[in-house]
C-alpha cells in the first residue's frame, strides 16, 4: 500500500493486459487516458498536485472472464483498479487515485442479455444505462421500479456502487432494494453471484447483494446484473403544483406522506432552478417552487391519489399546474442541471434529512447559500415516507483557482444535514474522511472489511474507507474537517464571484441574438416588411 504511488503500469503489464484481454481493448494514449481522469465535475489541474487522476492504461473488458484476467494480472503486480461506468457522479467515485488501470464498463458489457416476463426479472451487463433497460423493458410492458435521475447516461453498476436514491425511490426502493443477483469479481479474480439468480435473497446469512451495493466499487468489480420488474402500469400519470416558496411545501408533503397514498416518485424544485433555466432560454415557468408528483398504477388507483393529494395541496395554497407542465417536468427529470451548458463548473451536494424538517431545513439551507454568496438553487426528491434528499447546486469557475474555496459549502452543507439529524450522501475520493462522523464506531468494521476481501487495496483505493494523496499522505478526519472549514470561511469572507451572472447573462444575449438571427433566415420578407 506504501508503494501504490510508485507501481505504474509498466510495458509488461500492458503486454500482459494486451494477451489476456487483445491488443484493440487496451487504451495508452495520453488523449485517451485524459479523458478518464474526472467524472461529472470538472476538475482543475490543480487536483494533479494530490492525486494521480490519470490513469496509466485503459482496458475495456467483453466480459466477467476478461475483468478476472485483468484483475489477476492486477493483483499480481500489485496495480490499482479503478471501475468506471460513465461517471455521472461527481465526488471522484470513479476517477483515479493513484493511476495504475482504469476498466471501462460503458464501452463493451453494455448489453441487456435478458427479459424475462414470467419471472420479471431483466439481466444486463454493468455497462448499460438505466435508460437503455427501462425503455426495453417498458416495450415489454414492464417496469424497471428505480433509477437514478441521470438515467440516459448513468449505468446500472454505477448506481449501484452508490447506493443510490432516484426516481421510483419513493414507492419502490434504492439501487439495493431491487436486485436479486449480481455476478461479481473479487480482487483476486473469483468471479461469485451475491443472490440466488431470479428469487428473493431473503435468507439467514451474510446478504451479499448489499455487501456490494453502497460499497462504491471499492469490494469487487459489478459484471452483470439481474433486477427485478413489476408489471407495466395501466397509467403514469405526473401532476404538477406550484407554491409561493419552497418552504411552503414541507407541511403539505409532510400530510401526504402520511396518508395511504403511494406516489412513484415526488420532485422539488426552486424557484431559482426555474429562473436560471429561463435565462439561458430554456422553458420554465415562473413560479416560487413547483413539486410535481408521479402516479402510476390502475386508473381508479391514480385517479383516488390524484384526488387526495389535490385536496391537501390546494387547502394548503397551491395552484395545479397545467397537466403539460406536469408532463414536461417528468420528461426532464434527468436533465436538472441544464445551466452547465453556459460553461460553468457546477458542483451538487446531497443529502438527507428527516421529513418533518423540510420547511427549517430550507429556511437555513438559503441562509447558508447567501452567506457563501452562492449562485445555484435547491432541488430533490422525497427519498421515502420519512426521508428527502435534498440536492442543492451552484455555479462556479474552476478556472480561477480561488474558487474552490466553493467546496467549502458543501462541508457546511454536511454539517447542516447532521444538526437536523440526516447525513450526507456518498464519500468518493472527496469526502471518504466523512465516514468515521458518518458511521461511528462502525467505520472500523467496514475498513477491516476492505482490508479483508482487498489485502493489496487495489480495488478502487483512495475512495470511502479514506484519503490519501500523493507521497501516500493520509488526511485524517480531523486534518480534512479543518481543511474544508477554512475553505468555507475563506468562501464567505471572498467578495461575491460576478462572473457566474455575468457569463449566464452573455449567454442568454448570445442565444437571444442568434434565434433573432435564425428567425430573419427563415422569414426575409416579414423583416424588410417590418
Amino acid at each position: 500500500m506504501e508503494a501504490k504511488e510508485e507501481k505504474k503500469a509498466s510495458s509488461q503489464l500492458i503486454a500482459r493486459l494486451e494477451d489476456a484481454i487483445g491488443h484493440e481493448n487496451v487504451k495508452t494514449s495520453k488523449m485517451e487516458r485524459l479523458l478518464y481522469s474526472h467524472d461529472l465535475a470538472p476538475l482543475p489541474n490543480v487536483t494533479q498536485v494530490g492525486f494521480m487522476n490519470v490513469p496509466d492504461v485503459v482496458v475495456r473488458p467483453r466480459s466477467t472472464e476478461d475483468v478476472s484476467k485483468i484483475v489477476k494480472i492486477a493483483s499480481e503486480e500489485g496495480v490499482p483498479i479503478t471501475p468506471r461506468g460513465s461517471s455521472s457522479w461527481g465526488l471522484g467515485g470513479s476517477m483515479p487515485c493513484y493511476g495504475g488501470i482504469l476498466i471501462d464498463f460503458a464501452a463493451a458489457m453494455n448489453k441487456i442479455t435478458e427479459i424475462d416476463p414470467v419471472n420479471l426479472t431483466v439481466t444486463a451487463g454493468p455497462g448499460a444505462t438505466w435508460k437503455a433497460v427501462y425503455d426495453a423493458c417498458m416495450e415489454k410492458g414492464l417496469l424497471l421500479c428505480s433509477y437514478p435521475s441521470s438515467f440516459p447516461s448513468a449505468t446500472l453498476g454505477g448506481w449501484i456502487s452508490t447506493g443510490g436514491i432516484g426516481m421510483g425511490s419513493m414507492k419502490y426502493g434504492s439501487a439495493g432494494d431491487n436486485i436479486r443477483d449480481m455476478e461479481v469479481v473479487m480482487s483476486d479474480g473469483t468471479i461469485l453471484h451475491t443472490g440466488t439468480g431470479k428469487i428473493s435473497n431473503n435468507m439467514s446469512g451474510y446478504d451479499l447483494n448489499r455487501l456490494i451495493v453502497g460499497s462504491e466499487g471499492t469490494l469487487g468489480l459489478v459484471c452483470k446484473v439481474t433486477l427485478k420488474l413489476m408489471p407495466g402500469p395501466e397509467i403514469m400519470k405526473p401532476i404538477a403544483y406550484s407554491f409561493p416558496n419552497l418552504q411552503a411545501a414541507g407541511a403539505p408533503i409532510l400530510e401526504i406522506m402520511r396518508k395511504r397514498v403511494d406516489p412513484l416518485n415526488i420532485s422539488f424544485a426552486d424557484g431559482k432552478h426555474f429562473e436560471m433555466l429561463r435565462k439561458i432560454g430554456k422553458h420554465a415557468p415562473e413560479v416560487g417552487a413547483m413539486i410535481t408528483i408521479t402516479l402510476e398504477g390502475a386508473k381508479e388507483v391514480v385517479a383516488y391519489e390524484e384526488k387526495v393529494i389535490e385536496e391537501i395541496f390546494i387547502k394548503a395554497g397551491a395552484k395545479r399546474m397545467d397537466d403539460a407542465i406536469a408532463q414536461h417536468e417528468w420528461d426532464e427529470r434527468c436533465y436538472e442541471f441544464r445551466v452547465r451548458e453556459i460553461g460553468l463548473g457546477n458542483i451538487p451536494g446531497e443529502v438527507i434529512v428527516p421529513m418533518d424538517t423540510f420547511s427549517t431545513f430550507t429556511d437555513r439551507l438559503y441562509k447558508l447559500m447567501d452567506d457563501l454568496k452562492m449562485t445555484g438553487a435547491i432541488i430533490g426528491i422525497i427519498a421515502d415516507r420519512n426521508t428527502i434528499m435534498f440536492m442543492p447546486y451552484y455555479l462556479t469557475d474552476f478556472d480561477n483557482l480561488i474558487n474552490l474555496t466553493s467546496f467549502g459549502f458543501n462541508a457546511k452543507f454536511n454539517d447542516l444535514a447532521y444538526e437536523f439529524g440526516g447525513r450526507p450522501m456518498g464519500f468518493g475520493a472527496f469526502f471518504a474522511p466523512n465516514l468515521d462522523r458518518v458511521r461511528g464506531p462502525g467505520a472500523k468494521y467496514i475498513r477491516q472489511i476492505k482490508t479483508t476481501l482487498d489485502p493489496k487495496d487495489i480495488i478502487n483505493p483512495g475512495k470511502m474507507v479514506g484519503m490519501s494523496i500523493r507521497g501516500n499522505i493520509k488526511i485524517s478526519p480531523v486534518l480534512y474537517e479543518l481543511g474544508m472549514g477554512a475553505m468555507g470561511v475563506a468562501k464567505k469572507m471572498l467578495p461575491r464571484d460576478h462572473l457566474v451572472e455575468d457569463k449566464m447573462e452573455a449567454y442568454a444575449l448570445e442565444r437571444a441574438q442568434k434565434e433573432r438571427a435564425e428567425a430573419v433566415h427563415q422569414h426575409p420578407k416579414d423583416d424588410k416588411k417590418h
